[in-house]
């Protein structure tokens, strides 16, 4: 003869599980949120406490913050893009860092962009309604290109390159397949702002605090970036359950 039990089955019922990745945040311990923020400002607003020999290890502390969470919470192509993308950046910061080697940090930050540039095409999603967002990148891109490549001199093209390279992941970050779309795009902007200012400073017209508005849009740029690709993995693996 055979039984019912009215035991509850230990079997997993998924349809019942519900993790809350709506907010950017909701995958980020606190503590590491801490670190990033803490090391970022003591970077950007106490220089002159850290030694001249070690600024560049420093200044790369938030990226490898960022490199952390990106191979820990993302997995197959995503975190391959996304961890390649942040230590090639980390590798620009080095270089940026180190007298004579600017054209090296521009290459190294232009084979970023067009890492990130392929992540986010492989997650495209193209909708004509995104269009002012392309506008807007083109106009803002050919503004500053015009602004700063009389400037320039002998980096002219290696700076048309990066404009480039730069707008084009910025365009790419608009067309992604996320509801959330501006985080990452917004973070690409960000990005975008950062590097124009490095150009105007370097080649048009130093100014007054450059040093503490390139870090923080720059910190910001990838913080976004890199938060926004996390919570839309988490979010898709949600959905598998």
């Amino acid at each position: 003869m055979t039984t019912v039990s009215n035991e509850p089955s230990s079997i997993p019922r998924h349809n019942h599980i519900h993790i809350d990745n709506t907010h950017i945040l909701a995958q980020v311990p606190l503590l590491w949120l801490a670190a990033f923020v803490g090391f970022s400002l003591f970077y950007i607003a106490l220089p002159g406490l850290i030694p001249t020999g070690w600024r560049w290890l420093f200044k790369i502390i938030p990226i490898a913050l960022l490199l952390f969470l990106a191979l820990t919470r993302t997995e197959g192509r995503v975190r391959a893009l996304l961890g390649l993308g942040l230590v090639l950046s980390a590798m620009g910061d080095v270089l940026l860092a180190m007298d004579g080697l600017f054209v090296q940090g521009l290459a190294a930050f232009l084979l970023a962009q067009v890492t990130y540039t392929v992540l986010f095409v492989t997650q495209r999603n193209w909708q004509p309604r995104r269009l002012p967002w392309a506008a807007l990148i083109l106009v803002y891109g050919l503004v500053c290109t015009l602004v700063i490549l009389p400037a320039a001199g002998d980096m002219q093209l290696p700076v048309t390159a990066y404009m480039i390279a730069i707008s084009l992941m910025a365009i790419a970050a608009g067309f992604r397949n996320d509801q959330q779309f501006l985080w990452v795009a917004m973070g690409a902007l960000i990005f975008m702002i950062s590097d124009t200012l490095i150009a105007v400073e370097r080649f048009v017209s130093p100014f007054a605090y450059s040093g503490i508005a390139v870090m923080s849009t720059y910190y910001c740029a990838q913080l976004l970036i890199c938060l926004g690709i996390v919570r839309h993995s988490s979010a898709g693996q949600e959905k598998l359950l």
